[in-house]
């Protein structure tokens, strides 16, 4: 059910990538301090906190991810023999995480305003496909690329290669679409990290002939650094919304699945989900219905369920679910049991009721850890819950389609966890996908907070493992109708799907 971090912390400080900004007092990353030491102490915790609490660590079906574990940390230990700056200490630990290739198993500075000074050629890229092509330029430099060259390869490495030894590196999960749309930019950024260089000299392409360009690194700080970043990479951006639109068709529009009471985005989506119901017959008699989901990066599945409910109906949804899964298993660990724990404080002090789903979700997990653990078993089984309705079994007879017109299911690369979970639900309802493709997760989830012994950094780490889910592992949700234009030009997408045949 609940799919990213709800504690204290939040999203954007667990998972921002570093930024520069202008601090009133100084950054720790500017003060000295044993950085190797660090390292060290950091990535002995992380690997620690992975062995104790994951559950890839006991699964017997990946008989790989112990010694992944093992491998990524002699790598980080090995660079703590030698790194000296807080730049060797961050980008030591993002190689270690990102070895895991799980989005869910995830590092951000406890304070995201902390960052490194950040360097840049004149240029970005951004990625179109799998080529990387200049995206935003100093046009008052002439020796850098136009916009739209291809580039060929740097320093006699070749553009692919440069992507994964640069980027997939200390990101992790390089073969997907969406991490090459979401860090293409970072391919000639250079923020301080000591286990690559910035390159000299790189070849484009620009109308069939290549030419080559001496690159001059210059920084690249603050509000400049954030316009060029958005403007390489054009990350969609939409509020919460109800909307009908002009010929007749709605649009429901949820950039997050965010189960927070205390965030943002859960009032938003109980005013959402109330205006779905209270206007349930106009959603279903709609010439068709549009479910954004720009944005979108996950939080808790209960939202996309409740959407489910009010669009298709119980007895739809329990004949066109998911294909049942195998089995839901959690990790019994202490640190996974708080963390259980901390949930039902946080919804009880927001005064979410005792039989409340979540509530009652809460309560079963934190029984059945307590009698693995009393048990010494390393896992607790969920499969005797009553399953939700993407786990429903068809039944036989098929009951009557109360939607007039089609579903539409925006999404694009940023749509991970439970916005991933949402794709699955309404897609086996009969939605139909456009857009872009989504990220893709493992099945490895639910995940939880901790902080590392530097008190600099903290990190995600899943709590439960998925078994026989019918989309797998690192697989990402590939739409109907791929959408050629700029997912944030609201106008053209919307446009667009208007005029899509039904």
């Amino acid at each position: 059910m609940i799919r990213t971090q709800l504690l204290a912390l939040g999203a954007a400080a667990l998972f921002a990538a570093p930024a520069t900004a202008q601090e009133a007092t100084p950054s720790p990353m500017t003060q000295p301090h044993d950085w190797g030491a660090l390292l060290k102490q950091d990535a002995t915790a992380a690997h620690a906190a992975i062995i104790d609490s994951h559950p890839g660590v006991q699964d017997s079906l990946n008989p790989g991810f112990r010694s992944q574990a093992d491998a990524g940390l002699a790598v980080a230990l090995e660079r703590a023999k030698t790194a000296s700056t807080a730049g060797g200490w961050w980008w030591a630990l993002r190689g270690f995480i990102a070895s895991f290739d799980d989005g869910h198993v995830q590092l951000g500075l406890t304070d995201p305003s902390w960052g490194f000074p950040t360097r840049w050629p004149g240029f970005l890229t951004a990625y179109r496909g799998d080529d990387a092509v200049v995206a935003t330029r100093d046009e008052s430099d002439a020796s850098t690329p136009p916009v739209g060259a291809r580039l060929l390869d740097c320093d006699g490495v070749s553009a692919a290669d440069l992507g994964a030894q640069r980027i997939g590196a200390f990101r992790g999960r390089w073969f997907l679409e969406a991490q090459k749309v979401s860090f293409g930019d970072w391919l000639f950024l250079s923020a301080q990290n000591p286990w690559i260089s910035e390159m000299r000299t790189c070849r484009f392409e620009t109308g069939g002939r290549a030419a080559s360009y001496d690159l001059t690194w210059r920084p690249l700080e603050g509000d400049a650094l954030r316009a060029r970043r958005t403007a390489a990479g054009r990350q969609p951006s939409i509020d919460f919304g109800f909307t009908r639109l002009p010929d007749g068709g709605y649009r429901l529009a949820m950039p997050s699945f965010d189960g927070d009471p205390s965030g943002e985005a859960f009032p938003a989506l109980t005013a959402l989900l109330a205006e779905a119901e209270a206007k349930q017959a106009e959603l279903r008699a709609a010439p068709y219905v549009v479910l954004d989901l720009r944005g979108n990066g996950g939080g808790s599945s209960h939202w996309s369920q409740h959407i489910a409910r009010t669009l298709w109906g119980d007895d739809w949804l329990s004949a066109h679910g998911e294909a049942p899964i195998q089995g839901i298993e959690w990790r019994a660990s202490q640190a996974n049991l708080d963390a259980i724990r901390a949930y039902l404080a946080e919804w009880r002090a927001a005064g979410v009721p005792e039989e409340d789903e979540r509530m009652v979700w809460g309560l079963r997990i934190e029984a059945g850890m307590v009698a693995a653990m009393a048990e010494d078993k390393s896992y607790w089984s969920d499969m005797a819950a009553p399953p939700d309705v993407s786990m429903a079994a068809p039944e036989a007879a098929d009951p009557p389609l109360l939607m007039q017109g089609p579903v539409y299911v925006i999404t694009e690369a940023g749509c991970g966890s439970a916005c991933l979970d949402a794709v699955d639900l309404w897609k086996a309802a009969g939605a139909v996908q456009v857009g872009r493709e989504t990220s893709a997760d493992t099945v490895y989830m639910d995940v939880r907070d901790q902080a590392l012994p530097s008190g600099l950094a903290r990190m995600a780490i899943p709590m439960k493992v998925w078994r026989g889910r019918a989309r797998g592992n690192n697989e990402p949700q590939t739409p109907a109708r791929l959408f050629d234009g700029d997912m944030a030009d609201d106008d053209a997408l919307m446009a667009w799907i208007a005029a899509l045949p039904r």
